[in-house]
């Protein structure tokens, strides 16, 4: 497998976080994106050093040399730092209509690993959050259709709480370093 190339994952758990508002929210994974890049990287992030590219992936505009991403779901933000195209995604395990939503979103052979899964609710929240970390390290948005994304790549997925699910996606393995972090009291 050769070398790792390091990655940085730092999260937040929000209290009451059905109590805040979608900017706030967004504001703490932007907060925890700057504690990163000032830690792991000794880069203060500016006001205006983040765009978005072609497809909506954002990007640090002093320093594309760093790569980002940023999700949230329920009571948690987190985020990943690294020197190389990085997604992430995280997903609380709602109950919710799977077998409908799966159809849409899982190929033919997706779905019905979903189908025979002993635990079909896990099952489905580790296909999602692997598509959606797919999508978000290619920066691509949904130029393919959800299922029939071609799953290239390096993934892993990280136990952050057990109601939810998580994945890194990268093009190579990634040596990852995961920080709870606490930036509000």
């Amino acid at each position: 497998m050769g070398s790792k190339y390091p990655a940085y994952v730092l999260y937040e758990h929000i209290e009451k976080a059905h109590e805040k508002s979608h900017e706030e929210i967004s504001r703490r994974g932007t907060d925890l994106l700057a504690r990163g890049l000032s830690k792991y990287y000794g880069v203060e992030l500016e006001e205006d050093g983040i765009a978005k590219g072609r497809y909506g992936k954002p990007y640090l505009v002093h320093h594309p040399e760093i790569h980002f991403n940023i999700s949230n779901s329920g009571e948690y933000v987190i985020v990943i730092i690294a020197g190389l195209p990085v997604g992430i995604d995280l997903q609380e395990k709602k109950i919710l209509d799977m077998a409908k939503l799966g159809k849409k979103i899982f190929s033919i052979d997706e779905y019905r690993e979903f189908l025979a899964s002993s635990d079909q609710q896990d099952e489905f929240f580790r296909k999602w959050v692997l598509k959606e970390s797919y999508v978000k390290w290619t920066g691509e948005g949904l130029l393919h259709e959800i299922k029939n994304l071609p799953g290239t790549g390096w993934h892993q997925f990280l136990l952050i709480d057990k109601r939810y699910a998580c994945a890194v996606h990268a093009e190579v393995p990634l040596a990852l370093q995961v920080e709870e972090a606490v930036i509000y009291e």
